[in-house]
């Protein structure tokens, strides 16, 4: 059955397939899944509730609120939250584990735990040379020191993130993870350890396997894409629609606003309930493609808010009932995350994310 509003098709044996491949990589590396911003525009708690059927034991979230939606849907396991430095009643009260990147947050975890009659888990974040958040890594060793004396604080894992592992160039990558090796042997030797050291990513996943310590945070490799490799993961996001409007028109008959694409010849045009208020881009606009009866047709005009227009003039068969793939595959013709971040000038990331809320997550191929 064709739902003619746009909707996203989330294939969770897909998903399953992706995860089995990080546990072929990093063998019996705990598995931190990173299921931040909606799990990738996959919907956080679905896709969170099979991978840990999966045997995911530990999630990562950006930020408290996405952590307390995880809590609140029933899920259990530790849940790590990676930017927030505020939140901390929450993070006791759900029972979170916050990421510290700089003393003064770990003093205020600390003092709210122990208001609490608690201590609470913390992971510590160190700068390596991404530049982001983290301590300082020439000060890490005492700052780390420090927050260790705080009563309510349990160390319980020491962290950093590569900047640029998907590159083949791994010499800035491997300073990173050399840095960060030193610190925690300092650390080891001043009696201060961590159960959990982690730093990779997919990237570092797929292809720096000695930066998989003893925990490993994929993100986009679970959904289906990578730097490298990518042709053993499973795209697990399709985006699909059905028409709400075929229409034949003259030659020199202009498309959408701007009159940006005018036909050249008797031309079918598809109007396809889709649009950039959904995430489908405006840059599409006379350049992106959709698959139509396993064949390619081309988005005419600028892509509005709510829908976009499709040539299907050369497309046999075409009816108010046809499956229209914005994002997907028809038997060996298809249009990828990939293919749309090269059109559009970014990354899958984006694309993927960027998948509004309006669209409809029907999820398939759940196992039992």
């Amino acid at each position: 059955m064709v739902l003619h509003k746009a909707y996203a098709e989330i294939d969770l044996h897909a998903l399953s397939h992706n995860l089995q491949f990080v546990k072929e990589k990093t063998g019996d590396t705990d598995i931190l899944a990173v299921v931040k911003a909606d799990a990738y525009g996959h919907g956080a708690v679905s896709v969170s509730k099979h991978l840990i059927k999966q045997g995911v034991s530990r999630l990562g979230v950006a930020f408290t609120d996405e952590a307390v939606t995880l809590r609140e849907s029933g899920i259990s396991i530790p849940i790590h939250v990676f930017f927030d430095r505020d939140n901390i009643e929450a993070c006791l009260q759900y029972d979170l584990t916050p990421t510290v990147f700089d003393p003064d947050t770990a003093r205020r975890f600390s003092d709210e735990a122990r208001r609490h009659n608690k201590r609470i888990p913390v992971h510590i974040k160190v700068d390596t040379g991404m530049g982001r958040i983290g301590l300082d890594i020439r000060k890490a060793s005492e700052e780390i020191a420090a927050i260790s004396l705080l009563k309510n604080i349990k160390l319980e894992g020491l962290m950093s993130h590569f900047s640029d592992a998907d590159l083949q160039d791994k010499n800035y990558a491997d300073s990173q993870l050399t840095q960060f090796r030193t610190l925690a042997e300092g650390l080891r030797q001043k009696n201060i350890h961590f159960p959990y050291l982690h730093m990779a990513n997919s990237a570092a996943v797929l292809t720096m396997p000695d930066a998989h310590l003893n925990m490993v945070r994929p993100g986009i490799m679970l959904y289906g894409y990578s730097c490298c490799e990518s042709d053993h993961l499973k795209a697990v996001m399709s985006l699909k629609s059905g028409i709400i409007l075929l229409k034949k028109v003259p030659a020199g008959t202009p498309i959408s606003y701007g009159r940006t694409f005018v036909t050249k010849r008797e031309s079918i045009i598809a109007t396809i309930p889709a649009g950039y208020a959904d995430g489908y881009s405006r840059k599409l606009s006379n350049q992106g493609e959709v698959i139509i009866n396993g064949r390619r047709a081309p988005v005419v005009g600028r892509v509005c808010m709510d829908t976009t227009m499709i040539d299907v003039t050369d497309i046999p068969g075409v009816s108010y009932d046809t499956e229209v793939q914005l994002m997907g595959f028809q038997g060996t013709e298809g249009v990828s995350a990939d293919d749309i971040a090269n059109l559009t000038g970014t990354i899958p990331y984006e694309v993927l994310t960027s998948v509004g809320q309006r669209i409809r997550r029907v999820y398939c191929n759940n196992e039992p």
